[in-house]
């Protein structure tokens, strides 16, 4: 947006000093913006020629060079200057008309001094026209800046940073968090087409962004302004003004509150990772805690906005890498991401929650009733973390201290067990885990093994050697109540050849089917079967 700290070549030809001044050639290029001002009375002023420069001459250093006089208007707009004012009558009678041509083919504007004019005074109205205007714009910026800032050490959120900048702009705004998953969008109330455009992901916007939209005959002009935090993008702002362009004092407001809006950014990202730091203190001395402080935790749990006094479930979300590529940022880890998520979700739907991101995962604790009685809840806080592959445990709803320690056992086990009994990414009720969160609940892994070879081992061998299907039998045979006829017909096999494979089973393994005990050790066996073969695929 520099170059809209100069002034415009039209608006020089309304100060009184130019009033006689004539425009020959160009006129279309009168919008071209004056930063600087220039003399030339050497031929070779080219090299020194800035951007924005507005040149004046008497032509004396090109007054015999036709050469020179027909290449100048073409070098000057390719070095970006922003006109060429000309004293006629003195060294060149008039001015040439390949230069007029030139200037009208280049839309670079050509302006005819008269004779009595005084450079001095020219260049000195001019230059009194920018240093007013960059005043101005300083004054402007300076008084944006303390407005905004004041308003964050205040306190003031982004919220009321959206309604200040649609105040002091009159436009539609919308300021966009990408770290804390934070959208802001003032008025609230605003028309579906101006939504739509607020909606747009605009994450691969490194720069100043402005475009002019038409919908159905009304001009939009759009303005987005990544805010860039050390090379990364953190949000941005955008504003749409309806029917009008943005002026330079509001673009340059819109570029000073990028600045602010970066400030609530990284300010709302330490808070939250404060406050995760507190609750995981409190939750480790709550889960390590002697029950008979239960008085103390539950007044502790209430400055939390938890009571743990009251039936609570544990959820534990285990989130890995999934279809992050969704998203729209990378600055943090998945875990640190969907745990905002989350606690967004709950704050808007203003639900009495406690939650802490930790090594064990993502801990929500809920009311139990709205875990048990409202499955609504659980999907819709699955599908907020669509972008990854998240896994549920939940525990049974509980109160007070020894409640919330066996709630959340219950929720670590179901999500431990869970995964390897139905697959990952499911939502895991320590309910449903039926004979397993016996099994498995205060068992090492090895050990289980060890207890599975035992049983069937053989039959395992026996199977990869010969192709068998001794194991698929036993399960079917175990699931009839050791009934040969019924696991012929399930199987759609011949009597005899289930005959024949059950008595196989009695000679490798030595089991005798008419003994309960024995029995059941087959059947918790099989069990366990299943789950370590998903735990293999899982590991």
């Amino acid at each position: 947006m520099n170059e809209h700290f100069g002034i415009r070549v039209e608006d020089i030809l309304k100060i009184p000093i130019f009033k006689k001044c004539r425009v020959v050639g160009g006129v279309d290029g009168l919008n071209r913006i004056i930063t600087n001002v220039n003399v030339m009375e050497v031929p070779d002023i080219l090299p020194w020629i800035r951007p924005g420069d507005f040149i004046f001459t008497t032509a004396y250093a090109i007054k015999d060079d036709v050469e020179a006089q027909k290449i100048l208007i073409p070098q000057l707009a390719k070095r970006g200057a922003s006109g060429l004012a000309i004293k006629s009558q003195r060294y060149i009678e008039t001015i040439p008309r390949y230069m007029i041509e030139a200037a009208n083919n280049l839309s670079f504007p050509l302006i005819e001094l008269p004779v009595e004019v005084n450079f001095s005074e020219l260049i000195s109205s001019i230059l009194t026209q920018i240093v007013n205007r960059q005043a101005s714009f300083l004054e402007h910026s300076v008084k944006v800046h303390q407005q905004f800032t004041d308003l964050i050490l205040n306190g003031g959120q982004l919220d009321q940073i959206a309604e200040a900048l649609t105040e002091l702009i009159d436009a539609y705004v919308c300021l966009e968090d990408l770290i804390n998953f934070r959208r802001v969008i003032y008025p609230p109330e605003l028309p579906g087409h101006i939504m739509s455009l607020f909606e747009k992901n605009y994450t691969d916007i490194q720069d100043f962004y402005r475009q002019e939209i038409n919908i159905e005959g009304t001009k939009l002009e759009s303005v987005i302004l990544p805010i860039i935090v050390e090379g990364q993008q953190y949000g941005w702002v955008q504003a749409i003004a309806i029917d009008r362009d943005f002026s330079l004092f509001e673009l340059t407001t819109l570029e000073r509150v990028c600045s602010i809006v970066a400030l609530d950014i990284l300010r709302q990202q330490n808070v939250t990772q404060v406050e995760n730091r507190y609750k995981g203190e409190f939750l480790n001395q709550l889960l390590s805690s002697p029950e008979h402080n239960e008085k103390v935790f539950i007044e502790r749990s209430k400055t939390f906005g938890w009571d743990i006094s009251k039936n609570n479930a544990t959820l534990i979300f285990e989130v890995l890498p999934g279809h992050e590529k969704k998203l729209k940022i990378k600055q943090q880890d998945i875990k640190s991401q969907a745990a905002i998520l989350l606690k967004n979700y709950c704050d808007r739907n203003k639900l009495r929650y406690f939650l802490v991101n930790n090594d064990e995962g993502i801990i929500l604790f809920l009311e139990s009733d709205l875990v048990f009685a409202n499955n609504n809840i659980i999907h819709q806080l699955k599908a907020l973390l669509n972008y990854w592959h998240v896994t549920i445990g939940i525990g049974n709803g509980y109160s007070g201290i020894k409640g919330i320690k066996k709630s959340f056992r219950e929720a670590k086990l179901a999500l431990e067990v869970g995964k390897y009994l139905f697959g990952s990414g499911q939502v895991i009720y320590y309910r449903d885990l039926g004979v397993y969160s016996l099994l498995l609940k205060n068992t090492d892994i090895a050990e289980l093994k060890d207890f599975v070879q035992e049983m069937l081992g053989p039959l395992e061998i026996y199977d990869l050697n010969k192709k068998g299907e001794l194991l698929k039998t036993l399960k079917t045979f175990l699931e009839t109540n050791c009934n040969v006829k019924e696991t012929a017909e399930k199987l759609y096999m011949h009597y005899n050849t289930v005959l024949y494979r059950v008595n196989k089973i009695k000679e490798l393994i030595g089991v005798d089917f008419n003994n309960p005990d024995q029995v059941l050790n087959l059947q918790v066996a099989m069990r366990l079967l299943e789950v370590l073969e998903r735990f293999n695929k899982t590991t």
